[in-house]
């Protein structure tokens, strides 16, 4: 930092290199005024910035810089009498402290001294009242979309594979919903504008696991006819595997719950009247009427309205972000070159690569992430079973394969253009925002009024989609799971009622844990997803793996190899022995192999009838 003797340079301790340290920042004190400065005159503002207090014309001057773009902005929203305190003449020393949520500034000299109190003001968001009429008839449409569907509903496989008749584009649209959504919306141009491109590998992993999904996976299920992903486990092994992989995926789904609808949240919380906590509540509420009352049909026809108004909306927001950058286009190229945002590969092979996005923990982390998701994950495995045939489900895989890594690239370049545009126009960016909501918050300022309002109801509806999803998922496996094995409803029509229920229920948990998740101190809430996908998920996949491509694997050795996957994963998480982006493959690496060498132990355990439930005796 500056001080009063020589304005030193401004340096940035870089943590993420594998040999972290400072770097001195240039034009930090080209781009300052003439101003008085001194030690202990700088604080901290929101996850980004930090204000700077100095001197000048024998006024304040408060100024904000941006430690992600590194450029400054005069910062106008602070308390009015801070701004026009009169700074002594002869003052040798000025501190600033926060205090209480309110700054206080301290000026003194051997003579005399001053005290001042002050409060930071965040920049205010007017939501019009066309954008909220916009973001209410949005909403209520979607609600509407869940009653209509209540009718067509007449019994467990209609609200749980929607009498297996939906159109495969229809089925690829959901199933780009359910795996992004609104993480994708809003997470990865944060994400992006914070770093670079580096998880852009792994999203194109989806290409090497698609294969396998249309012509492995699928298959598998449609044979078995299966409602529950997790019959197949009953099957291959015994009930007591299928129950405890059940409650594993139900416990990752309740995770992945609070998650989507807590970014979503504090992101839309930045540029609606409505708080984080009011946010999580509407996209609970209102995901637990329409998925309650319509079930899977009324999920995947939201889904699709979901990813056309979001695609749309992208590309719209894109428009408008080259439009404000002077240069346009080839100015996003040549400042993103110039400060490495397009970066997509991390060649390094070290000892503590697998600490950090290097290449093949890019690699391995999105193949294994992808393989648990499309062979062990319900609300996947679900959209298997819902169209007529296995053509049909094949295309919609095939068609959400390509679509996911082809789309993907619009939400990275919106990302470096987010970079981009803030730093040409500095003084744009609120310093309190948190960087997850710096994509809505340009929605809401730069776009004109309605348009924003359209697609920020499009983020609320795409969270509420993907809520919806987990809300059926988990009520399927916990029907066709714990309820059909052992009888416990008399008629069809009694587990459809359960269905209900349980739908209701599992969506009034999940929202409590959405209310849980909401914490500033949680600077990427993407990178958190990405853990708790592997974390539950990870396990998962190699038990479905280990079962398909084994045929001397046992239920006893599928058992321990789930219990020490599911650990070995905590154990990495607790330590943070690795890059969170690898758990699932870990987990998937240490189920298989664990779990085989286990059965061999139980070798004498009997066998089930293994035929058309492996790769080996598959006709």
């Amino acid at each position: 930092m500056p001080n009063s003797d020589s304005q030193s340079s401004l340096w940035k301790y870089k943590a993420d290199d594998s040999q972290p340290h400072w770097t001195p920042q240039s034009g930090f004190n080209s781009e300052l005024p003439n101003l008085q400065l001194s030690s202990g005159n700088a604080l901290a503002i929101g996850q980004s910035h930090f204000l700077l207090f100095a001197s000048s014309a024998n006024q304040t001057q408060v100024l904000s810089y941006n430690a992600i773009t590194n450029v400054w902005a005069k910062y106008d929203s602070i308390d009015p009498q801070l701004l026009a305190m009169p700074v002594q003449q002869t003052a040798t020393s000025m501190a600033v402290l926060p205090w209480d949520g309110k700054i206080l500034v301290h000026q003194a000299n051997k003579f005399n001294s001053s005290l001042q109190v002050a409060a930071i003001a965040e920049a205010s968001d007017a939501f019009s009242w066309q954008n909220m009429t916009v973001l209410v008839v949005y909403l209520f449409a979607m609600v509407l979309i869940g009653v209509y569907f209540v009718f067509k509903n007449k019994n467990v496989n209609d609200y749980f594979r929607g009498g297996q008749n939906i159109p495969w584009w229809a089925n690829a649209c959901s199933m780009y919903a359910t795996m992004l959504s609104s993480l994708t919306f809003v997470g990865i141009p944060a994400i992006v504008y914070r770093t670079d491109w580096l998880y852009w590998g792994g999203i194109w992993m989806i290409l090497a696991v698609t294969p396998i999904a249309a012509y492995v996976a699928m298959p598998f299920f449609r044979k078995i006819d299966a409602t529950s992903a997790y019959e197949f486990l009953s099957l291959r092994f015994n009930m007591p595997v299928r129950l405890f992989a059940s409650g594993l995926f139900t416990l990752f789904h309740i995770s992945r719950m609070g998650i989507v609808m807590a970014l979503t949240a504090l992101a839309l919380a930045a540029v609606t009247p409505f708080d984080a906590w009011q946010c999580v509540l509407i996209i609970g509420v209102l995901s637990l009427i329409y998925c309650t009352l319509g079930g899977i049909e009324a999920v995947i026809w939201t889904d699709t309205i979901q990813t056309v108004v979001l695609l749309l909306g992208a590309l719209l927001c894109f428009a408008y972000i080259v439009s404000g950058v002077d240069g346009g286009i080839a100015e996003i190229f040549r400042s993103g070159i110039a400060n490495d945002k397009f970066k997509t590969l991390d060649i390094d092979f070290s000892m503590d690569s697998f600490t950090k996005l290097s290449i093949w923990v890019i690699v391995l982390g999105g193949i294994g992430q992808n393989l648990s998701t499309y062979t062990a994950d319900q609300s996947i495995v679900q959209r298997y079973m819902t169209t007529k045939d296995v053509a049909s489900a094949r295309k919609s895989i095939w068609t959400n394969g390509i679509m996911a890594p082809v789309a993907s690239v619009l939400f990275f370049i919106i990302g470096t253009g987010l970079y981009v545009f803030y730093q040409s126009n500095p003084e744009k960016l609120d310093p309190t925002k948190q960087i997850d909501q710096i994509f809505p918050a340009f929605i809401s300022s730069e776009l004109p009024i309605g348009i924003a309002g359209l697609i920020i109801a499009g983020i609320f509806a795409a969270a509420q989609s993907t809520v919806s999803t987990s809300m059926n998922s988990m009520s399927t496996t916990l029907v066709t799971d714990f309820m059909r094995p052992f009888n416990l409803c008399r008629s069809e029509k009694g587990y459809l009622n359960a269905a209900r229920l349980l739908t209701l229920l599992v969506g009034i948990f999940g929202t409590l844990v959405g209310l849980l998740f909401i914490s500033p101190e949680i600077r990427s809430l993407m990178e958190e997803y990405f853990k708790v996908v592997g974390m539950f998920m990870g396990a998962l996949g190699g038990l479905f793996i280990l079962g398909i491509i084994s045929t001397r694997a046992n239920a006893s050795g599928a058992m321990v190899g789930l219990f020490f996957g599911v650990i070995t994963m905590m154990f990495a998480w607790i330590f943070e022995l690795v890059e969170g982006y690898l758990f699932g493959t870990i987990g998937i690496v240490s189920c298989i192999f664990v779990g085989y060498v286990a059965s061999a132990l139980f070798s004498k355990q009997p066998a089930n009838n293994l035929s058309g439930l492996t790769i080996h005796t598959m006709k």
